[in-house]
C-alpha cells in the first residue's frame, strides 16, 4: 500500500471536498428496526476538542491540528471495503492499493460539521460490518472470506434491492462509497481513469482549441444568439 504523509492527506482532503461525490449526506430511511440483519447502533462518541485551521491557515507551513481516529483494525476494514467498491480494471488499480483508508481517517477526524456527522456514520457502520460478519460467519469483517464480504455489501449497495431491516446500514454504505469515490478521483490514479489532465503545461506556442471544442462552444453560442467564433 502506498505510504502518504498526513500533510499530503490534508491537501488531498481539501481537493476532494469539492468533489460532487461528496456533496451532502446520504439520504436513507430513519432508524428502522433491524429484523434479519444485525442491529444498527449509532455510536455515542466523545466530542472532538481539537481546533480546525481557523480563518488564516498557514498554507506555506501546513500543520495537522487534530489527532487521527482509526485503529489498525478499522483501517484494515476500509482497505478491504475499498477493494470491493473500486476494484482494479484496465485503466486504474484497485482502491485497496491506494491510501483511501488514510483519507477517510483524516476526513472523519476533522472537527467540522460535515466531518463530525460522517464520523458517527462511518464508525457506526464499521462496527456494524463486524457485527453482521459475525452473524453470518462467526468472524469479524477482516477475517471472513471475500464471498461473505460481497454478500454483505450486496445487501446494502443496491438502492432498489434493500430490505427494510438493512435501511440504516445501506445509508452508511452510500456515504462510505461517496467518500471513497471523492478520495479516489482526487488522486492521480483516479484523474487518469477519467482522462483529467488538469493544469498540464504546453511546450511552445498555444495551439488553440481543438475543432471539437470549438464546435461545442459555437453550438452553445448559437443557442443564445451570439455569433460563432473562429480559432484564428
Amino acid at each position: 500500500m502506498t505510504a502518504i504523509s498526513r500533510r499530503d492527506t490534508l491537501a488531498w482532503m481539501a481537493a476532494a471536498a469539492a468533489s460532487p461525490y461528496l456533496a451532502g449526506q446520504a439520504q436513507g430511511a430513519p432508524n428502522a428496526a433491524i429484523a434479519g440483519a444485525s442491529p444498527w447502533r449509532d455510536m455515542v462518541l466523545t466530542p472532538l476538542k481539537a481546533r480546525g485551521y481557523g480563518k488564516d491557515a498557514k498554507l506555506t507551513e501546513p500543520s495537522v491540528p487534530w489527532p487521527l481516529t482509526l485503529k489498525p483494525h478499522r483501517r484494515r476494514q476500509l482497505r478491504l471495503a475499498a477493494g470491493l467498491i473500486l476494484p482494479a480494471d484496465g485503466r486504474s488499480p484497485s482502491a485497496d492499493s491506494l491510501p483511501i483508508d488514510a483519507f477517510i481517517d483524516e476526513w472523519i477526524s476533522a472537527p467540522y460539521p460535515q466531518q463530525r456527522e460522517d464520523r458517527v456514520t462511518v464508525l457506526s457502520g464499521l462496527a456494524w460490518l463486524d457485527a453482521e460478519s459475525r452473524r453470518r460467519a462467526g468472524k469479524d469483517f477482516t477475517q471472513v472470506d471475500d464471498a461473505t464480504r460481497r454478500a454483505i455489501f450486496d445487501a446494502i449497495a443496491w438502492k432498489d434491492r434493500i430490505a427494510p431491516d438493512y435501511a440504516k446500514p445501506a445509508q452508511f454504505f452510500a456515504r462510505l462509497r461517496a467518500l471513497m469515490l471523492g478520495g479516489f478521483y482526487s488522486l492521480p490514479e483516479g484523474m487518469a481513469d477519467i482522462g483529467y489532465l488538469g493544469n498540464t503545461p504546453i511546450a511552445g506556442d498555444y495551439p488553440g482549441p481543438t475543432d471539437e471544442a470549438l464546435a461545442h462552444l459555437n453550438l452553445g453560442l448559437a443557442r443564445i444568439g451570439i455569433k460563432p467564433v473562429s480559432a484564428g
